[in-house]
């Protein structure tokens, strides 16, 4: 039998794992079983799809039941005393009934009469709620979303650092306030998507039916919005630009698809990346503006996607594992 190159041996490997061998390939596998590198293939390849199976991490929040509890420490603090309860990694969920697998804290402010809850995800995990005036959150993967337990008669105001997209209950009296680093999202009653995340060079609002208006953090002029239309402020320039846009392409994340139309391979891998906590890295020139079109779906393993481009567009990748940071995929052009 001719030498198998490393590539193949991974290729192979990974078809093993996926159970998705013909009878010719399952042939080979079998004949290069034995080999050390198509062991360390095969362990890599399992690594890998365990670790990417990631999806929603959802429960549904009991308001009777957290309300209770959070008047009943009310009750025992000063009223001038700043309470901190920090729940475990692996504890049990008592205060807001919503695993994350981080860490979920809960605050209640200098003024009793208001509590507040954060919500930190992971890279790779993604959330949904509900808050107390009955309007909907989902959080994208590494977000972090802070709000009231209870909104009071006179605000209903948020921060958000990361992606979330709102489906906001109707309130012409109080309006609904995102509050992010580079601006503000006001409405009455609306569906909308935010994309503020620290390391992205714009904060970007998509609006999905109803209306809403933008401002910039310390300006007084704001913006207002009209179903398909988004706004992308540059936080470094401060430059606006209103477009408008196929909302799916920017809202089917909570879903837990990716739709792509001629996107570009480094804005996907950029999103890979949040979803599945990996490093992505291509390696090759003009790789970064290749186009990919098609449907990525989470609850699928990151390999399986990547093979796929691997016969489509001609890309080859392989995995290196890092024991004390985050795992990284290569990819590059086919030899």
């Amino acid at each position: 039998m001719a030498n198998q190159s490393e590539t193949d041996i991974w290729k192979l490997a990974v078809g093993k794992v996926n159970n998705s061998l013909d009878e010719e390939d399952l042939t080979e596998f079998k004949n290069i079983e034995h080999l050390n590198e198509t062991q360390n293939s095969l362990k890599q390849a399992s690594q890998i799809h365990s670790k990417t199976k990631k999806a929603f991490l959802v429960q549904k929040i009991d308001k009777e039941k957290n309300w209770s509890y959070v008047l009943s420490h009310i009750q025992k603090a000063s009223p001038l005393k700043k309470i901190i309860l920090q729940t475990s990694k692996y504890a049990a969920v008592f205060i807001i009934a919503l695993t994350i697998g981080l860490g979920l804290h809960y605050f209640i402010s200098p003024n009793p009469d208001v509590a507040y809850n954060t919500i930190n995800l992971e890279w790779g995990q993604m959330a949904n709620l509900t808050l107390s005036d009955g309007t909907k959150v989902w959080l994208n993967a590494g977000t972090t979303f802070r709000y009231p337990s209870v909104f009071n008669s006179t605000e209903r105001t948020v921060t958000l650092s990361g992606e979330a997209q709102f489906r906001v209950s109707h309130n012409d009296k109080v309006p609904f306030e995102v509050q992010t680093e580079t601006g503000k999202v006001k409405v009455y009653g609306t569906c909308f998507n935010v994309s503020s995340y620290q390391d992205d060079p714009e904060f970007v609002v998509t609006l999905i039916d109803g209306k809403i208006t933008v401002e910039k953090n310390h300006e007084n002029s704001f913006t207002i919005l009209k179903p398909n239309d988004q706004i992308s402020i540059n936080k470094k320039t401060g430059k606006i630009k209103v477009e408008q846009v196929e909302t799916r392409f920017y809202t089917s994340w909570i879903d837990g698809k990716i739709l792509l139309e001629d996107s570009k391979l480094s804005d996907l891998t950029k999103i890979l990346s949040r979803w599945y906590n990996v490093d992505i890295k291509l390696e090759g020139e003009g790789l970064s503006e290749m186009k990919i079109s098609g449907t990525i779906l989470k609850g699928k393993p990151l390999d399986l996607f990547l093979k796929i481009m691997v016969r489509m567009y001609g890309l080859d990748y392989k995995l290196k594992l890092n024991n004390n940071a985050k795992n990284e995929v290569i990819i590059s052009k086919s030899s």
